[in-house]
């Protein structure tokens, strides 16, 4: 008996990192669509009418303004419903706003696929959380969500420069085709492999009252309100820099090639890679969370001015900080648990998409902001109908990376780890 017991637990744990690994890929996949418009930020500027930073950068935030406020119901379907019709539907409204996204004749078109893509991507993390919940044992939730970010960053580096590369050679409207086949076929898997959990769909049929009891919970903690806050600010190294303007900016001041800035974008995704599953490791044996959050904003902050301040960098020591960069500020994945544990709410997936939202805020706020602060305090030209930024107009608009992680330090003193809860 315990023999077969042992066997029906291991088949269990297999079929549940199979069905997690599915989920993550969807992940990539979002992650992937995030990125596009930074990788191919001067073909799609002259696609839609050589537009201004300040346009572009909203045009790329319409992705984070559908992203951020779907969090919360997001949340509530997934404790009520389970993630495997919710992500199925998710990666087609990704697939239908990635085609949507090629129609460059219509500015409108553009961003409302921009937005569906926003829509869709808002089911990705909060479902691959909730997976690892009822498929994977508890005791290594912060490591396993580390690896799901791992996971994520892999997509990024592989989407930041092929993406790149094959613009170049086959155009940029035939990669954003590609890349809309790419989750239709996704969409079909996960139907067909992913469920919600080992016995089923897992819905514990909470009465309404109780439930907008909990959320209501999550949502007046100012505790998970500042844990949010704190852990958009070190994302920013991702939604700000390797997302939308870190490659443009190493072109310019750095003198890099496309394929060069590209690589360099990658450190961070990699840098990200590795530290999220790190920190996530460290907080879950050391019982610490606040600690290395601070520690990473600090170490993140001196990496991203050196970058920003000191041009005259090679190209080894740029891929070195960025690389470090990015260790340092994925430290931003203990926020979910910190807040799991902070709030003492029963629902969990809530709990995560709550912090999500306010992590995402980060997209919305900042994104359009530097572009803002690059058309306002950029003594730019306008050359072939493009709109050119010197050096010094990006180290102003990317001043807000150093001062976002700044931010972070004194946000630390009003927040205190929480005991784990087994």
């Amino acid at each position: 008996m315990l023999i077969n017991n042992m066997m029906n637990t291991r088949k269990q744990l297999v079929l549940g990192a199979i069905i997690c690994f599915v989920g993550a890929i969807f992940y990539c996949y979002e992650f992937i669509l995030r990125i596009i418009p930074g990788v191919l930020k001067e073909d799609l500027s002259i696609a839609l009418g050589h537009i201004s930073a300040t346009t572009f950068g909203q045009i790329s935030a319409l992705y984070y303004f559908a992203y951020s406020p779907m969090q919360l119901p997001v949340g509530m379907l997934m404790d009520r419903f389970g993630p495997r019709r919710l992500l199925t539907f998710a990666c087609v409204c990704c697939t239908l706003g990635s085609w949507m996204f090629t129609i460059t004749s219509s500015m409108f078109i553009v961003g409302a696929g921009r937005f569906l893509m926003g829509f869709g991507s808002s089911f990705a993390f909060v479902g691959v959380l909730s997976l690892a919940l009822h498929w994977l044992p508890r005791r290594y939730f912060s490591l396993v969500a580390g690896l799901m970010t791992t996971l994520g960053m892999i997509g990024l580096v592989y989407g930041e420069r092929n993406i790149t590369a094959w613009s170049q050679s086959v155009g940029w409207e035939n990669v954003l085709i590609f890349i809309a086949w790419v989750g239709f076929g996704l969409s079909i898997l996960i139907l067909l492999v992913v469920r919600d959990s080992p016995s089923g769909h897992y819905s514990k049929k909470h009465q309404l009252t109780d439930f907008f009891q909990n959320v209501w919970k999550v949502l007046m903690s100012p505790e998970v309100w500042v844990i949010g806050f704190i852990g958009a600010c070190l994302y920013t190294s991702l939604s700000v820099f390797g997302e939308l303007w870190g490659k443009t900016y190493l072109e310019q001041a750095h003198h890099l090639s496309k394929m060069e800035a590209a690589d360099a974008i990658c450190s961070v995704f990699l840098g990200w890679a590795v530290g999220a599953p790190v920190a996530g490791y460290l907080s879950d044996r050391t019982g610490k969370r606040l600690l290395p959050l601070v520690l990473g904003a600090i170490l993140s902050l001196i990496c991203i001015s050196l970058v920003l301040y000191f041009p005259g960098l090679t190209y080894s020591q740029l891929t070195t900080l960025l690389f470090f960069y990015g260790v340092f500020s994925g430290t931003e994945i203990i926020v979910f648990v910190m807040a799991k544990e902070c709030s003492g709410a029963q629902l969990s997936g809530t709990v995560f998409a709550a912090t999500n939202m306010i992590v995402a805020l980060g997209g919305v706020v900042f994104q359009p902001l530097v572009g803002k602060l690059l058309d306002t305090f950029g003594d730019s030209g306008i050359v072939g109908g493009e709109h050119i930024y010197t050096v010094v107009d990006y180290q102003v608009a990317l001043s807000v990376l150093p001062l976002s992680l700044l931010l972070v330090t004194i946000l630390a003193f009003f927040i205190k780890d929480h005991p784990r809860h087994n």
